[in-house]
């Protein structure tokens, strides 16, 4: 008896231990993957949505992506699309992209394809990576970390050298500490560009889309393709019960292209009567 409770003894020992190695993996096993291909004029209607009104005629798919194409006379920051639910936890997030044609914008920022995320806590935490041509020619990426304190906000931003037209955007959170990773051509490794506290709250929003810099400069952006891995993804439609609403991200719609005010239409109009009641009198008098 003493025998066989020793060696039970011994045996659950070993479970104990081999349990407690393996707890790490199964940890990891439970986190979900999403992989969304743009190629094949492929889009997901069910786990994806355009942001903001009339978005969706700035896009279109194609055999080898999902173009966003930003003509001149807008006034577009950024447009993008979105999942329909939030990120949780841990997280890892990879874009690839191609920028088919620059062309070098007059002011702002800068144009081309960026990943923003948004997170829901208290300091409103925002946070971009993307590829930019910004105005005298210089490509860049950047890195950038958004926090609203004291009432004001504030932009963390740092730019990095980038030469390739296409190339891969990469996000990963551990903890509460997120890193910017690229990946500057179509093949390689990945570099990391920096490290920075973002904290553990859920990401509210995940924007991929392109960036305009002035309303004169038009940008094409094509994206191939959007890897999510996390926890969990709050909201996820196949969580939802039949016939619940799905979650739709908050966002501010796009404006559209800047228009003449109603004042000076009316001063138009009234300048084309004089014109023409003056071409009348004239006639008259001949």
């Amino acid at each position: 008896m003493k025998q066989m409770m020793k060696s039970g003894l011994h045996w659950g020992v070993v479970l104990w231990i081999t349990l407690s190695m393996l707890s790490p993996l199964v940890a990891d096993s439970s986190d979900r993957e999403i992989y969304f291909s743009f190629l094949g004029e492929q889009f997901d209607n069910e786990l994806l949505v355009p942001l903001g009104r009339g978005t969706v005629r700035l896009l279109e798919p194609q055999s080898d992506g999902l173009l966003f194409n930003l003509p001149t006379g807008y006034q577009l920051n950024a447009v993008g699309v979105s999942p329909r639910f939030q990120i949780r936890g841990d997280f890892e997030i990879i874009a690839s992209y191609e920028v088919p044609a620059w062309k070098n914008p007059e002011s702002g920022y800068g144009m081309g394809p960026g990943l923003y995320l948004r997170m829901h806590d208290e300091k409103e935490s925002a946070v971009n990576i993307g590829r930019l041509l910004r105005p005298k020619q210089k490509h860049v990426f950047n890195a950038t970390l958004s926090t609203t304190e004291d009432e004001k906000r504030k932009h963390d931003v740092k730019l990095f050298e980038a030469k390739a037209d296409s190339g891969k955007l990469k996000l990963v959170r551990e903890g509460s500490l997120l890193t910017f990773s690229v990946m500057d051509g179509g093949d390689g490794a990945f570099r990391e560009l920096r490290e920075v506290e973002l904290g553990t709250a859920d990401v509210e929003l995940l924007r991929l889309g392109a960036q305009q810099s002035d309303v004169k400069t038009p940008v094409q952006v094509l994206w191939k393709d959007l890897f999510l891995k996390a926890a969990s993804f709050p909201n996820h439609p196949d969580s939802l019960a039949k016939g619940e609403r799905q979650h739709v991200p908050r966002y501010q719609p796009a404006p559209q292209p800047e228009s003449i005010s109603l004042y000076w239409s009316v001063l138009g109009g009234v300048g084309l009567l004089l014109v023409l009641g003056t071409v009348v009198w004239g006639k008259k008098r001949v």
